[in-house]
């Protein structure tokens, strides 16, 4: 036992509550409402962003399934698809990635389907998703509900890019140019200053550097490749002198931006004259709105626009209302579409394809739907299925016969060809043929329209 100082013991005393007094359990500590509101706030904005991740949907196995979920409030660039089972639960969202290379799988397929293997590669890709195709290719669209078959949304448009994601884009862009040759008054070219700067002769503030800054030097000589037509980048009209031309040879032109670029056509502003299509035509499958060719040299838009400008047309009529179609620089090219034929409908315009002299026909995009009826059996002829703003190498009329009447020959009246069977091709009908029984050789498809249909009286009176 432990002594003091004086030698006593020391005696441990334990202090107890008083009585009448339990001890009380120690309460947590309280957390502020702010803070218990913020941790709320939180975990719902977490909730909420689980909810709207989804997987990768492609058939194939997606590379990506769990490191990369699709934002479906921001989607991005993913693809938006549908399946026909309305009890699918296996998402409806695809990377970019992963749908190009399922749709080339799918494109496969097509080529070995009944009439798609007479189509080329370009129409495959335009009819794939549309209903032409579509009824061929579902087989190998199957979905991972095995239940039903996916099809691209064509309904879906992807949101605009951001702000951030555009400027980084033009900055790229502008990063990677390179500086080209500038035309200068003496007929010379300008190339780089000591410190790298492209030298300009319009920066002197005349009144083209409002009109246009920069003009490259672009020759319209023909090439193996076809022509190059004048574009909104094409080179101002010269003198001999090396200069501009004179003010009266800009008259021709519809305004003097196009006069500044030597471009006789217009631009396209916005597509709002295509909102009186059906809906499900609303789409760049129906519409042509890129070009094929790199840096925008695409076959069949240097083809037409060459030869448009060779004659100087700027807009052309519908065959069948005869109405004026405003011919555009770029895709889609008008509010209709371009064919080729041997037979003269409303125009003297003849142009050089494939080795034959052809006439340049046109039809506008409402004629395409709802306009003509067959003048024998009453059938109604609908090109709605032909592609709006560019050219078709054969005759449209000719290229859908629906009966026998209309496979018959020019001169003796005998059908010539089974309807039930008909050509692999649709450029078929356009060809110059034998008549098996007169032997008479002509293009005996081709017609005037009012020796094959009857025009609707609401498309005579538009």
């Amino acid at each position: 036992m432990p002594l003091n100082k004086r030698g006593r013991p020391v005696v441990a005393v334990r202090l107890s509550e008083p009585a009448g007094h339990e001890a009380m359990p120690r309460q947590p500590q309280q957390q502020p409402a702010q803070g218990r509101q913020v941790e709320d706030n939180v975990d719902g904005a977490a909730a909420a962003v689980a909810d709207s991740l989804t997987y990768c949907c492609v058939p194939t196995a997606c590379p990506r399934y769990f490191a990369e979920p699709i934002d479906v409030r921001d989607p991005g660039d993913a693809v938006r698809v549908v399946c026909n089972n309305v009890a699918c639960m296996e998402g409806e969202w695809m990377h970019s990635d992963c749908f190009r290379d399922w749709e080339q799988q799918v494109l496969v397929y097509l080529r070995s389907c009944g009439r798609a293997r007479s189509w080329s590669e370009k129409q495959r890709m335009q009819n794939l998703w549309t209903k032409k195709g579509y009824d061929l290719a579902y087989r190998a669209c199957d979905c991972r509900c095995t239940k039903g078959h996916l099809r691209k949304d064509l309904n879906y448009f992807p949101p605009p890019r951001s702000d951030a994601a555009d400027k980084k884009h033009k900055k790229h862009r502008r990063k990677n140019d390179k500086p080209m040759a500038m035309l200068t008054k003496g007929g010379g070219s300008a190339g780089m200053c000591a410190g790298g700067c492209t030298s300009n002769p319009y920066s002197s503030g005349g009144p083209l550097q409002s009109m246009r800054p920069q003009l490259r030097v672009r020759t319209s000589s023909f090439s193996s490749t076809g022509s190059s037509p004048p574009s909104s980048a094409g080179t101002p009209p010269l003198t001999p002198g090396g200069g501009l031309s004179a003010r009266n040879h800009f008259e021709f032109f519809a305004d003097p931006e196009q006069a500044a670029a030597g471009n006789i056509f217009r631009r396209r502003k916005d597509l709002t004259v295509f909102n009186a299509l059906p809906r499900h035509q609303q789409n760049p499958y129906h519409i042509k709105m890129e070009d094929e060719g790199p840096h925008g040299n695409d076959e069949i838009r240097c083809f037409l626009l060459t030869n448009l400008s060779t004659h100087q047309v700027t807009a052309v009529g519908c065959v069948v209302c005869q109405s004026r179609l405003t011919i555009f620089d770029k895709y889609p090219l008008i509010d209709g579409t371009f064919f080729l034929s041997p037979q003269r409908y409303n125009t003297d315009m003849q142009v050089m394809f494939d080795c034959k002299l052809l006439y340049l026909n046109a039809v506008c995009m409402r004629c395409l739907e709802d306009s003509l009826q067959c003048l024998a059996c009453r059938t109604p002829w609908s090109g709605s299925c032909l592609v709006i703003g560019t050219m078709y190498a054969y005759d449209i009329f000719a290229a859908m016969p629906c009966c026998a009447q209309r496979l018959s020959c020019k001169h003796c009246r005998r059908t010539i060809l089974d309807p039930s069977c008909g050509f692999n091709f649709f450029s078929e009908y356009s060809r110059a043929i034998r008549c098996p029984f007169c032997h008479v050789q002509d293009y005996h498809f081709i017609r005037p329209l009012e020796q094959s249909f009857i025009v609707k009286p609401d498309v005579i009176c538009k």
